[in-house]
């Protein structure tokens, strides 16, 4: 349960990180490494956690990526960039397909029933 709550966490930190004024590295595509990164381990997390609700977990962490970039479009220091949509899902993609395996090995006494 701490785990989990502990995810939930994690969804407002993205949130907050999203809507606050930042400035990003001059790298190129830096913003889209870091949306792929934070949506993949939102993923992976909530993958963890709820183990049997891998493609909710995927639609929902997606929608929330979406909302974030309307939410962003309403603010004067952020924009709307549906290429940060996409990494959002990519990378939420990839964290719930890398739960997906690391949940088919873990021990069946760790697993949880959150069907």
């Amino acid at each position: 349960m701490a785990f989990e709550r502990l995810a939930w966490a994690y969804v407002a930190f993205i949130w907050v990180m999203s809507l606050i004024p930042l400035t990003m590295p001059a790298m190129p595509n830096s913003d889209k490494i870091g949306h792929f990164l934070a949506y993949g381990l939102l993923a992976l997390w909530f993958g963890l956690a709820r183990q049997r609700k891998l493609p909710h977990i995927w639609l929902l962490a997606s929608l929330m990526g979406i909302a974030i970039e309307f939410a962003q479009a309403l603010t004067p220091y952020r924009s709307f960039d549906t290429h940060d949509m996409l990494a959002n899902a990519a990378g939420a993609l990839i964290g719930t397909g890398i739960a997906a395996i690391l949940l088919q090995f873990l021990p069946h006494t760790l697993k949880t029933d959150h069907s």
